[in-house]
């Protein structure tokens, strides 16, 4: 079932030209008494989320800085996927619930895992999200110290779902989460970190593109470059609302006649459900010859596919109606455009208001929003730079770094 990602490390130096060299200085002083020393990430899939897209990058500037980070991920049976999904919805407030036959198999597929873990040496493990976090309930004692790293919003949890899983982590020694709000009721571990999330800027996605490449990108995808285009990049999910973001355009089309809209996104392993959002966006846009649906970029196109879009688009909009962070939101503005987003979550942690976009709370200030930005070319420009040193200073890979070192550093010496 575990499965070992191989990634090579990077050199600090390579972060000098592109993150505040106060924050890699920190990083170095705070990585030197860990060198050595045999961490582990376990998560549920090595790629298609914002989760993989972090840790990819933090193994490899944690092996470049001496440190041992292994990174393992799940292959799990059939049907487990589907019901982690529906825990996921319902610690985000989904009514639905999670029946006791999924959480038996939920549980089951944990036992499991907790079999191969025990056999896996670190000196400290982090498990992220949902997914594989009942493993621990299942191994016993550990010497070790052992962090739950939450990326959901946990603010309005499904109360019988959050009372049922907050037991499988209650052998945790720590915990960390994206925002205050997040903390799950009923689960309090010895240490806990607030701990937002970022992007890496030597990723493919957010490198600089000139607009020339990203137009010829996405005018092979049926955008036309004379036209304004407005763009949402997320994975096909409930949460991100696209089927609002359709509506919100439509509204905004009544006063730009020659709007744009494209949702770019994919489909993920860890997220079966995605299928079934995508199949509700393509019949909300059916018929509708400005909306351009771009699903499931080819691997080896995706990153600078995605970045061509933000370099492409007026504006680019997150509406999520729920959001543990939301890196596409940091994406945008570090490609230096405004950004229309849910005031939900994290995106309130990456959007100043008024400066570097707008935070909205329903398709119609969505639409305002959007005929607010399109209309003064100066004021989208002004917020896209605003936005990038926001990210620079608060959401680059090396703060996340300092941030978890820190706080790994605490555990270890406890």
């Amino acid at each position: 079932m575990l499965h070992q990602n191989e990634i090579k490390p990077i050199d600090l130096k390579m972060y000098r030209s592109v993150a505040p060299a106060e924050q890699l200085d920190e990083l170095e002083k705070l990585a030197e008494p860990l060198k050595g020393k045999q961490l582990l990430y376990v998560s549920s899939t090595a790629s298609g989320g914002g989760v993989a897209e972090m840790l990819h990058p933090s193994v490899a500037l944690y092996r470049g800085l001496g440190i041992e980070m292994e990174w393992q991920t799940i292959e799990p049976p059939p049907g487990f996927f589907e019901v982690t999904k529906k825990i996921h919805n319902a610690l985000q407030g989904d009514p639905s619930g999670v029946s006791d036959q999924e959480w038996d198999l939920y549980e089951s597929v944990n036992r499991d895992l907790a079999g191969e873990l025990k056999s896996v040496e670190a000196d400290a493990t982090i498990v992220h999200d949902p997914q594989p976090a009942a493993a621990r309930a299942f191994i016993g004692p550990r010497k070790e110290p052992w962090i739950w790293r939450c990326h959901l919003d946990l603010s309005s949890p499904h109360l019988a779902t959050a009372t049922r899983f907050a037991p499988f982590l209650q052998d945790y020694d720590g915990a960390v989460y994206s925002m205050e709000e997040y903390r799950l009721p009923g689960f309090e571990p010895g240490r806990e970190a607030i701990i937002a999330p970022v992007i890496d800027p030597l990723s493919p996605k957010n490198q600089p593109m000139d607009e020339d490449e990203a137009e010829k990108i996405v005018s092979a995808h049926g955008i036309d470059p004379n036209k304004p285009l407005i763009t949402q990049v997320s994975r096909f999910d409930p949460w991100k609302d696209p089927v609002g973001v359709i509506a919100a355009w439509e509204r905004a089309k009544e006063d730009i006649p020659d709007l744009q809209l494209a949702l770019v996104g994919n489909t993920v392993n860890d997220d079966p459900e995605s299928l079934h959002i995508l199949e509700e966006v393509r019949k909300a846009a059916a018929g509708k010859e400005d909306v351009h649906i771009v699903d499931n970029f080819p691997p080896a196109e995706n990153d600078r596919g995605v970045k061509a879009f933000y370099v492409a688009s007026d504006v680019v909009i997150q509406k999520s109606t729920r959001e543990g962070f939301g890196l596409t939101v940091s994406e945008a503005l570090w490609a230096g455009r405004p950004v229309v987003g849910g005031n939900v979550g994290g995106i309130t942690l990456q959007i100043q208001n008024g400066e570097s976009g707008y935070l909205v709370d329903s398709v119609e200030s969505a639409a305002e929003a959007i005929v607010k930005l399109m209309a003064n070319e100066a004021t989208r420009t002004k917020m896209g730079e605003v936005g990038h040193d926001y990210v620079e200073q608060h959401f680059l890979l090396p703060r996340l770094l300092c941030d978890e070192l820190a706080f790994l550093a605490g555990i270890l010496d406890s």
